[in-house]
């Protein structure tokens, strides 16, 4: 029994006189999972292209800044004047300054209707049986009635979906679109449908691309106007400020001149006071 707990004694003490073997490669190390931040796309801006005004007249319109949509506005209501009238000296007077209708003046011009019920005459005599004009439109009920022969009679000349309401002349800008869009089919279709002389669709355009550029000119313009007043007073700030400048130094000059005869004098003050 003794012997066997020697050898067990011994055998542990050897055990424990073995050393623990040294790892002869680096552990593993750990992974490190990069982490990648995707960069938030941007979106290219994709430069829609000019439309055709006789494919899209109001894709076209609506890509124009507004002086050429204003002088559109009063190259179609000069057009459906001349179309009415013939003798200039009787035409209405048009609403706007220099060629140029907003669209409110565009659809307020329009609003009593005289005008587009006379235009239905024209083109598709007897079309409208009663035009009321003059006094006669101080009724509301007179402008409602050649509002609406109008619209009448151009569903028998154009798609429906074509051509506007009666109530869009009373919306104001918000119905000038689609009044916009009847009266340019009638226009550029008036020889076809109607052997009238139709609206110069390439003038349009033209004049369209010549009240833009008198826009740019203008506007230079007037930035000049307005900075040439602040650049004319800042010089003549200046010119005070380096006259004023000059005064302080001719003065500073004076009392430092007035300081050395005091100087130059102080000393023999009292000589003289003495001897007096």
């Amino acid at each position: 029994m003794s012997e066997e707990k020697v050898v067990v004694v011994e055998q542990v003490e050897k055990i424990e006189e073995v050393a623990p073997a040294v790892p002869t490669t680096a552990p593993p190390a750990e992974e490190v999972t990069e982490v990648k931040v995707e960069e938030p796309k941007v979106e290219e801006k994709v430069e829609e292209p000019p439309a055709d005004i006789r494919e899209e007249p109001l894709k076209w319109l609506g890509q124009q800044i507004p002086p050429a949509v204003h002088k559109v506005n009063y190259l179609i209501l000069d057009y459906i004047q001349t179309i009415v009238e013939e003798d200039p000296e009787k035409r209405a007077a048009l609403p706007g300054k220099n060629e140029a209708v907003t669209k409110n003046q565009f659809i307020n011009h329009l609003k009593d209707g005289e005008l587009l019920a006379k235009l239905a005459n024209v083109f598709t005599p007897g079309a409208v049986e009663k035009v009321h004009e003059g006094e006669e439109l101080k009724v509301k009920e007179n402008q409602k009635a050649n509002r609406e022969a109008f619209v009448n009679w151009a569903k028998t000349r154009l798609p429906e979906d074509q051509v506007f309401a009666a109530e869009d002349l009373e919306k104001g800008k918000p119905g000038y679109q689609a009044v916009f869009s009847t009266l340019w089919q009638l226009a550029t279709q008036a020889t076809e449908k109607f052997s009238k002389d139709s609206i110069d669709t390439d003038a349009v355009v033209e004049a369209a691309g010549q009240a833009v550029k008198t826009s740019i000119i203008d506007t230079i313009l007037n930035f000049f106007k307005r900075a040439r007043p602040q650049t004319s007073q800042s010089a003549k700030q200046a010119a005070m400020e380096a006259e004023e400048k000059e005064r302080a130094e001719k003065a500073e000059k004076v009392v430092e001149e007035e300081a050395v005869k005091v100087e130059v004098v102080a000393p023999t003050s009292p000589a003289v006071v003495a001897a007096n």
